[in-house]
């Protein structure tokens, strides 16, 4: 039996992988869960999968000790690291957003316990940190791009790539004017055209900041140059990404734009295992056509902008993505418009010098800093 730990049990990606092992069938068993206060959506997830650990904000105990007595339920905000540990899960999956599980990340691998991550923010932040050699091979990427990338890597050599071309499917405004964009609200921002996400990530899509994140992610994952990772405009979804070969090839992972894919291939790594979701089978006649276009960096300014200070490193990787954070909430809260997201995220992150970063505690300090001067900002309304 393969046991799982999962932290963001209760976000979309968490209940997604709570789909999968379902699926998966008696094999898999779900040990621990975690949330924040949906506390309805972690009752129905303790009945159904009896995990044996449960964390939370402390001041929805009583809620699930009443229903669940016999558990282990602990503070997600300050015991997350020594439960992960003690719970000695096969693999334990990382699906929340924000940087507060880069010190349980960095403490597993450390144990050489296998960790699948979804979150960007703290393979970001902590990249130049957590990506050694020696714990890379226990780290297994969910982004589907990035997993892509790691499917077509197996049984090949790094020094045979000649570069990693990762896709984009251009999100709800690829053809949309411009000079429309202060108009664009939440609402449209959140209709992704291909994929179901939550908003931070969904938001981000809409920026193309979250292409710029997956290429600093890929840069740390792989240990490969930034000028061998290429971002081409995709539109259909169904090319996850692609690498070329010296030798001229190229592997192609393709499949129906559903997270259900690289969740499963992570939770059932190195094994692969039947998908049984129904919706899932690419159908090519009914896709049609597959097109491709290079990407509208004037269209699109937040990815250039975030991959030139992610390729800086030290601490510009934390405020990234504390910048990015603030900012997209306060679009959600409609305090910004959907144009002012790039131009203040170029304007905080320049109110920085570079500085190197040694440890985990710096990233949350740095990060802490970013989100502070984003935030009075956007008080201040500066333009």
């Amino acid at each position: 039996m393969k046991s799982i730990f999962i932290v963001g049990s209760t976000g979309s990606l968490g209940r997604e992988s709570l789909e999968v092992i379902k699926k998966l069938g008696n094999y898999y068993k779900v040990v621990g869960i975690t949330g924040f206060q949906n506390t309805d959506v972690i009752l129905n997830q303790t009945k159904d999968f009896d995990p044996q650990y449960i964390g939370m904000k402390k001041n929805y105990f009583e809620i699930v000790k009443k229903e669940f007595p016999g558990k282990y339920i602990f503070d997600v905000e300050k015991d997350l690291e020594k439960v992960v540990l003690d719970a000695v899960a096969d693999l334990t999956l990382f699906l929340s957003s924000d940087i507060t599980a880069l010190k349980s990340i960095d403490l597993l691998l450390s144990h050489e316990k296998y960790v699948g991550i979804a979150n960007k923010e703290s393979i970001i932040a902590g990249g130049e940190i957590i990506f050694s050699k020696d714990k890379q091979k226990y780290i297994i990427p969910i982004d589907s791009e990035l997993s892509a990338l790691f499917q077509c890597l197996i049984g090949e050599k790094k020094d045979a790539v000649k570069r990693f071309i990762i896709t984009a499917s251009g999100g709800p405004f690829w053809e949309r004017d411009i000079a429309t964009f202060d108009k664009i609200t939440p609402f449209d921002a959140l209709c992704h055209p291909n994929w179901r996400m939550g908003k931070k990530i969904t938001i981000d899509s809409a920026t193309l900041i979250n292409k710029a994140f997956e290429v600093i992610e890929s840069h740390f994952f792989f240990g490969i140059n930034y000028e061998k990772i290429e971002v081409i405009v995709h539109r259909e979804s169904v090319i996850h990404s692609m690498i070329e070969f010296i030798d001229g090839n190229i592997k192609a992972l393709m499949s129906t734009p559903l997270m259900y894919f690289p969740l499963q291939y992570a939770i059932t790594y190195p094994e692969r295992a039947k998908n049984s979701f129904s919706e899932s089978r690419l159908d090519f006649e009914k896709v049609g056509k597959l097109t491709f276009y290079p990407l509208n960096d004037n269209k699109f300014p937040g990815f250039l902008t975030a991959l030139e200070y992610g390729k800086r490193g030290g601490n510009f990787l934390p405020l990234l993505v504390a910048i990015d954070k603030v900012l997209v909430d306060a679009f959600l809260e409609e305090m910004i418009s959907f144009s002012d997201i790039p131009h203040l995220l170029e304007k905080a992150l320049s109110q920085f010098d570079y500085k190197k970063v040694d440890s985990v505690s710096d990233i949350a300090e740095v990060y802490n800093e970013g989100i502070l001067l984003c935030e009075e900002m956007i008080k201040r309304r500066v333009k």
